[in-house]
């Protein structure tokens, strides 16, 4: 682990791993072992600052670790592919804790989907295609951003988004991804965060390659958070993990993405033409 834990000063953390069950193993240690107490809105928790988590291969996105988190993520994605911020209608779909976070008009915030996907953007249609469109006109442009936290979300809302934003970059001939999030919790937050942002990082990086550049590699998908932490409330999920007896290699994975374009389109279609969205759909039950 010490190899894989890098620090630059007192201003930020790095740990790496090749999937999210050992970036969330690191991460759980990292809190339990250098985190302090905090009590907020969400309830006590012990809190680290800093902490950016690295996923060298975003195609080991699934979290394997924890019964059922599978399924979840897959429900996640559902409603992140319908883009509904009505919680019914989406992200209650996947646990109905969603609905204790909805507002008056039963909306939430958080459906990344909405901003991905859904959220118009002048003359490009939504946040997706602007930023496929700018590493097309500029392999080094600084401008490949996703809005994520808007701000018309800055009222009392229980639901403000944990997300910024999303950034893609080219270096060295690969696309990486970095997201910034403000609080990332470890047990709830991390493993279904990354799983969705490294499979977008995926979906972007096979339509660049089908899009004129088909020497493009896939680079690493990086959460950097401000605050990361374990609530005392999920205290013994944390430790259920880090007690599972899974081998390290067992690691099961999405099919890859063949066709961005024809898995653009089930998403947006609610259809199964490819077998990623088949894919999801089944363990979505």
């Amino acid at each position: 682990m010490t190899n894989d834990i890098l620090a630059s000063g007192n201003k930020f953390l790095t740990i790496a791993a090749d999937s999210v069950d050992e970036l969330v193993r690191k991460g759980i240690h990292y809190i339990l072992s250098e985190g302090e107490s905090i009590s907020s809105r969400a309830g006590d928790a012990q809190q680290a600052y800093g902490v950016n988590y690295l996923l060298r291969q975003p195609l080991n996105r699934l979290h394997t670790a924890r019964k059922g988190a599978i399924k979840y993520l897959s429900r996640e994605f559902l409603a992140y592919f319908q883009g509904s911020l009505k919680a019914e209608n989406g992200l209650a779909k996947a646990s109905k804790f969603w609905m204790s976070l909805t507002d008056e008009n039963g909306n939430v915030n958080s459906n990344y989907g909405y901003y991905i996907f859904y959220e118009h953007v002048e003359e490009y249609g939504n946040q997706y295609n602007w930023v496929k469109h700018v590493l097309i006109t500029n392999k080094d442009t600084r401008r490949a951003i996703i809005n994520i936290n808007q701000n018309y979300h800055k009222s009392d809302t229980k639901d403000f988004p944990c997300t910024i934003g999303i950034q893609f970059y080219i270096k060295n001939k690969s696309l990486h991804c970095e997201t910034t999030s403000r609080s990332t919790d470890v047990i709830t937050g991390l493993p279904y965060d990354m799983g969705f942002f490294s499979f977008i990082h995926e979906l972007l990086w096979k339509d660049l390659c089908q899009s004129g550049m088909p020497d493009l590699e896939l680079g690493s998908t990086v959460m950097k958070t401000t605050f990361t932490q374990i609530y005392n409330k999920t205290l013994s999920k944390a430790y259920a993990v880090i007690e599972n007896k899974l081998s390290e290699d067992y690691l099961e994975k999405m099919p890859l993405i063949v066709s961005a374009k024809d898995t653009i389109s089930d998403i947006m279609s609610g259809k199964q033409e490819t077998a990623v969205i088949k894919w999801i759909h089944s363990h979505a039950e």
